[in-house]
């Protein structure tokens, strides 16, 4: 989702919906603002359906502006809920952010409160605080708080005007329009499939995603976007635990500790902003990527089915019954992100920086070009080409900073999802093939990028981005980044192996005299490396001089 919007998914307990057998009771749901206290039983009784899109998508001025809405007694639109016969559950098929809306404002929780705190193990991201922080003050300066007017109906004394009286009293009065759906649990699912089968309500993707619930994709992926945390949608696996662990392991080794550009802060994140819909999308993208996973094996046909081409893919199982393919598709993303971002504690980790990598011109960061780095180191270690890339990948680098505005252009011009990461793909080979066969002339090198197909349209002299030459007197936050990002090129320390610019996460301890050669633990005998270099490359480069040795004998 984006950043200024605001988390409120926490605020309704996510249920498993199916329940077979169960169908709707007729006791009336109807409740008023105070029983949406978080001590109160229709509270505790309140659900939303596994099926139900993420409740992430209103900004601070929209929560602020129903709950004015409400107060003032205008016209808003009825919830649609079902009953749960069989536990007497409340599930809300349509209507959850408006229901969350009010329950924010009720229990002052706008991501970052004590419902939010407990549901997320205290695990907020920056900017789901600030979006929480923001949306408090403006509900305290235009509304007042859920206890204030609680207060000032007890005491209308303490009213600072009459609408704030008015309001105070509404409280005890209004009740939300309700709508319920009759029939069994499946009716109540359809009912939702069918409210929100259009684009405009709800992200195309999130529908998806929520139509392939129990595949292991989509499971890993929601796993992976929480890190583990939030409503487990794989609990009932007898393997849950791992996939708990694994997601969390994966996401950290993505996403690291910084989760913002700062200026006060040296470093950027290792793959842009985790709180976006941006961020989805792309741990979505890599999931698949990388488990080899095509659109036509999950996501429900649209329109007359096309003919199946003899070659295709054997489709993906209907769901995970237990857990093992969502751990393999976790386990298969853990060993692309550790090749090429994994710490120090992974000796065959290539470290790429994602200054080089990912960040373009005007510092944006670039999903594509995370998957397009990950997937070219995945491609050097299945050629046994990690060794040579090792030798020549100062260069190689060097060439990528010097060219930023490539990462901009390809980003740009080839859309959105992973279609340019084909184009970033051939892009690294080209310079890569280059400097491996000894061609390290600019100009040939480039003549050699241009000639590649769905690189002809690259331009070299691209000029700066007008947001960067702006005229206005303001930085604006774009210009920031892309400061940010040129001074962490700019103090990178090299590394004594290759040469080529160490990220601070991926640095490893190595002895500049080993320790097999007497070695100590000494300051003047420490250097920091690459994972790679301080092994594998170190390793085959004193093989081959041996070899080499022996052969001038």
């Amino acid at each position: 989702m984006p950043t200024h919007l605001v988390n409120l998914e926490a605020l309704i307990q996510r249920e498993d919906f199916e329940a077979s057998g169960d169908v709707a009771d007729s006791t009336p749901t109807a409740f008023k603002a105070e029983e949406l206290l978080k001590i109160r039983n229709y509270f505790q009784g309140l659900r939303k359906p596994d099926f139900q899109r993420e409740t992430n998508n209103w900004k601070p001025e929209m929560i602020v502006e129903f709950v004015r809405s409400f107060l003032d007694g205008d016209l808003i639109p009825a919830l649609i809920l079902w009953n749960s016969k069989k536990t007497g559950k409340v599930f809300v098929i349509d209507g959850c952010h408006r229901v969350s809306a009010l329950i924010s404002w009720v229990n002052d929780d706008y991501g970052d409160g004590d419902i939010s705190k407990a549901f997320y193990s205290h695990n907020i991201p920056p900017e789901q605080r600030r979006m929480h922080k923001k949306t408090q003050e403006l509900m305290n300066s235009q509304i007042g708080s859920f206890l204030r007017l609680m207060a000032v109906n007890q005491d209308p004394e303490l009213r600072k005007d009459d609408d704030e009286l008015r309001r105070s009293r509404m409280l005890f009065k209004r009740s939300p329009e309700i709508q319920e759906v009759d029939g069994a649990a499946d009716v109540a699912e359809k009912s939702f499939l069918r409210i929100n089968g259009n684009p405009a309500p709800i992200d195309s993707l999130e529908l998806d995603v929520i139509k392939a619930r129990a595949k292991p994709n989509a499971i890993a992926t929601r796993a992976l976007i929480r890190a583990g945390t939030g409503y487990p949608y794989w609990a009932r696996f007898t393997r849950a635990e791992e996939i708990k662990v694994l997601a969390k392991s994966d996401y950290e080794m993505m996403f690291g500790q910084i989760l913002e550009i700062d200026p006060k802060l040296s470093d950027v994140p290792r793959a842009g902003q985790p709180y976006s819909r941006q961020s989805f999308e792309m741990l979505l993208n890599i999931v698949n990527r990388f488990n080899k996973v095509s659109p036509s094996q999950w996501k429900e046909p649209e329109g007359r089915p096309k003919k199946q081409k003899s070659n295709t893919l054997a489709p993906l199982p209907d769901d995970d019954a237990d857990g093992n393919q969502t751990v393999a598709f976790l386990e298969k993303v853990k060993s692309v992100v550790m090749l090429a971002y994994g710490g120090p504690e992974y000796g065959c980790s290539i470290g790429f920086d994602p200054v080089v990598y990912c960040y373009g011109s005007t510092g944006k960061f670039h999903s594509a070009a995370f998957i397009a780095s990950m997937e070219f180191a995945q491609q050097l270690e299945q050629q046994d080409k990690i060794f040579r890339f090792t030798e020549v990948r100062q260069q190689f680098e060097e060439f990528l900073v010097r060219h930023k505005s490539f990462i901009n252009q390809l980003g740009h011009g080839k859309g959105g999802g992973t279609r340019p990461v084909e184009s970033m793909l051939s892009l690294h080979w080209s310079v890569f093939n280059s400097l491996a066969e000894g061609v390290t002339e600019e100009p040939r090198i480039l003549d050699r990028i241009l000639k590649t197909p769905g690189l002809e349209k690259l331009s070299p002299d691209s000029p700066p981005s007008p947001a960067m030459v702006t005229k206005r007197k303001s930085f604006s936050k774009s210009v920031i980044a892309a400061k940010v990002v040129q001074q962490a090129l700019e103090t990178r320390a090299p590394c004594p192996e290759c040469g080529a610019r160490m990220a601070p996460p991926f640095r490893s301890n190595d002895h500049k005299n080993p320790k097999e050669s007497g070695g100590t633990g000494s300051l003047s005998n420490h250097q920091f490396t690459h994972p790679y270099c301080n092994t594998g490359y170190k390793q085959k480069r004193a093989h081959l001089a041996k070899v080499a040795t022996a052969a001038s004998k």
